[in-house]
C-alpha cells in the first residue's frame, strides 16, 4: 500500500503494473475488432471484452479521481483512430457516473465522440445538463434523474438522444464503438439510485446494434 490520491483512489506498488496491463487489454480488444475479417468486409459485426480493473473513465489527463487510475477508453479510443482502417470512434457510457476524464481528454480529438448517460445528481457532479460541447461539438451530455428506471427514464433518453448522436448516416459514420459498460445503475447498486436491472443492459446492447446496422444500410 502506497497511500490515498483522494478519498476513493489509492494506490499500491502493483497499481503502475496492473494499470498497464489493463490499458493493454482495452488496445488488444480494439486490435482484435479492427482487424476482423468480417467487419472489414463490412459482412458482421465483431464484439470484445476488456473485464478490468480499476474502472477509467474518471480519470483526466491529469488527475486520478474516482477509483479511476488510468483512462482506458480514452486510450483505447486514440489507439484505434491511429490504425489505419479506422477514422472514427464512438464511446459511449452508460456507467450511472459522468465520465468527465473521457470528456478531458478526447475532446481535442474531432474523430471521436463521446456520449454519455447518468444519473444527476451524482458524482462528479458534472455533466448535468443535456447538451453538446467541446470545440469539435463531439461531446454529450444526457444527464438522467435519480430513480430513473429502464421505463421510466432510460429508454426514451437512449432512443432520442444516444442514440442519434453515436452514428449520423453522411456525417458520422464510426468504424468502431467503445462502450464504458459499468454497471452501478443496477437497482442493487448503494451508490446510485437508478433502477435498471441486467435484462436492461441487453436491451441497451441490441437496439445500439440494430441503429448502427439500420443507418449504415
Amino acid at each position: 500500500f502506497i497511500g490515498y490520491l483522494d478519498h476513493d483512489t489509492y494506490l499500491t506498488t502493483e497499481s503502475f503494473d496492473v494499470c498497464l496491463r489493463a490499458t493493454a487489454s482495452w488496445m488488444k480488444c480494439v486490435d482484435m475488432v479492427l482487424t476482423n475479417d468480417k467487419v472489414e468486409n463490412n459482412s458482421a459485426s465483431c464484439v470484445a471484452m476488456a473485464l478490468t480493473r480499476p474502472p477509467g473513465h474518471h480519470a483526466t489527463k491529469t488527475l486520478s479521481n474516482g477509483f479511476c487510475v488510468f483512462n482506458f477508453a480514452a486510450a483505447a479510443a486514440v489507439h484505434a483512430i491511429s490504425l489505419p482502417n479506422c477514422k472514427r470512434v464512438t464511446i459511449l457510457d452508460w456507467d450511472v457516473h459522468y465520465g468527465q476524464g473521457i470528456a478531458d481528454i478526447i475532446k481535442d480529438y474531432p474523430n471521436i465522440r463521446y456520449v454519455s448517460m447518468h444519473q444527476v445528481p451524482a458524482f462528479p457532479y458534472m455533466g448535468q445538463e443535456k447538451r453538446i460541447s467541446g470545440e469539435y461539438g463531439n461531446i454529450k451530455t444526457v444527464p438522467i434523474p435519480a430513480d430513473s428506471t429502464w421505463i421510466c427514464g432510460y429508454k426514451a433518453a437512449f432512443e432520442d438522444e444516444v442514440l442519434p448522436f453515436c452514428f449520423v448516416k453522411g456525417e458520422w459514420e464510426a468504424d468502431l464503438f467503445i462502450i464504458c459498460a459499468g454497471y452501478d445503475a443496477l437497482d442493487s447498486e448503494e451508490l446510485a439510485s437508478c433502477s435498471l436491472n441486467a435484462v436492461d443492459y441487453g436491451t441497451m446492447t441490441s437496439l445500439l446494434k440494430g441503429y448502427i446496422k439500420d443507418q449504415r444500410g
